[in-house]
């Protein structure tokens, strides 16, 4: 009886605070994802690690959105989203997203960190993990290799600070699109870069298409190990045959270094297999390095299975092999450093639950 009272009051707060957010035509609400399993890393010829590993399906993250209805049409919105990992517990921020945004009937325009448009493409046509497990995206993969720490951890790729972007309407007849450009912001004489990219997409039915194309420069300042200016495009094709969806994706990036420019270019194709209450996940894909004096490649193969115990819950299972070509020494993920030349695999088991 003790517990029932003393929690009584909590219910009945947010009750009173449900009444008043649906009064004042707003919302805000609460989500998350937590992804967590057994994961087996092997680098053939030099050894192997097994570990206790977040994000083998879908990045864990915890998260608050908002919306208001302003009237006329117009919205405003917010976003504030951390990653998490349940090993790491101590490890949140709100490095995901984090904006703040006015929607009306001609788009919305959104300020903040946010997703970047190329990053986006590649995420809806990239296959079935995306940047997830073992089974992550080789293009991912090898763009992180290519300019992620030699960009000192300040890589655009994925997400960018000091941005403001524009989005299209949703009723454009199955057209999307984004713009967005990053301020180049720096304090004590420092660096900082400046980001540019837009994406379009098409959609009609079970088909859909897309491509994007992004430019980030760094400044005068920058040091000789910080690309001065990379510039990305990625075009994605995917349809929905009922019985399987496949998706595609190409990408390139160019990268000009103080000593002298590098390039790089990945495919990968992916398809999804629905079979009862889960699927069969399975993708291939290819990346090569054109450094001056490097023309090292790596292809990549991934297969799992994915049962869903319910709309938010699922267990899953997958493997994957990198062979590594010329100099490649690509891995599936864990702390065993790659070894050129040699072959790479690995599993993952896993739970993932939404809320």
């Amino acid at each position: 009886m003790k517990r029932q009272r003393r929690f009584t009051p909590v219910i009945a707060g947010g009750a009173m605070l449900a009444i008043g957010a649906c009064h004042a035509q707003s919302s805000v609400t609460l989500f998350g994802l937590i992804d967590t399993g057994v994961a087996h890393y092997r680098v053939h010829g030099k050894g192997s690690q097994t570990a206790l590993a977040s994000d083998g399906l879908a990045s864990s993250r915890l998260g608050f959105r908002g919306q208001e209805d302003l009237g006329g049409g117009l919205s405003a919105g917010f976003w504030l989203e951390g990653s998490l990992a349940v090993d790491n517990p101590t490890s949140f921020d709100l490095a995901r997203r984090s904006t703040v945004s006015l929607a009306g009937p001609w788009g919305e325009l959104r300020l903040g960190r946010d997703y970047t448009p190329t990053y986006l493409i590649q995420s809806d046509f990239s296959g079935p993990w995306v940047t997830n497990g073992v089974g992550e995206s080789i293009v991912y993969r090898g763009r992180a290799i290519l300019y992620g720490s030699a960009n000192a951890g300040q890589s655009s790729h994925v997400r960018v600070s000091n941005s403001v972007g524009y989005f299209l309407p949703r009723d454009l007849g199955g057209f999307s699109g984004q713009f967005q450009y990053g301020l180049p912001e720096a304090v004590d004489g420092g660096d900082a870069e400046r980001y540019l990219g837009g994406r379009l997409g098409y959609r009609q039915g079970a088909f859909r298409v897309g491509a994007a194309y992004s430019r980030t420069m760094g400044g005068p300042k920058a040091p000789t190990t910080r690309p001065r200016d990379i510039r990305s495009a990625s075009i994605g094709v995917a349809y929905d045959f009922g019985v399987a969806s496949v998706e595609a994706l190409y990408a390139q990036d160019r990268v000009e270094m103080p000593l002298g420019p590098k390039r790089f270019e990945g495919a990968t194709v992916g398809v999804t297999v629905p079979v009862g209450p889960g699927e069969i996940r399975a993708s291939y894909g290819q990346v090569a390095f054109r450094y001056p004096g490097d023309r090292s490649r790596a292809s990549k193969i991934a297969l799992g299975y994915v049962h869903h115990l319910s709309k938010r819950t699922a267990l899953y299972a997958t493997f994957a092999h990198v062979r590594n070509r010329r100099g490649a020494a690509l891995t599936v993920g864990g702390d065993v450093a790659g070894l050129a030349d040699h072959a790479a695999s690995g599993q993952n088991f896993g739970i993932r639950h939404a809320f």
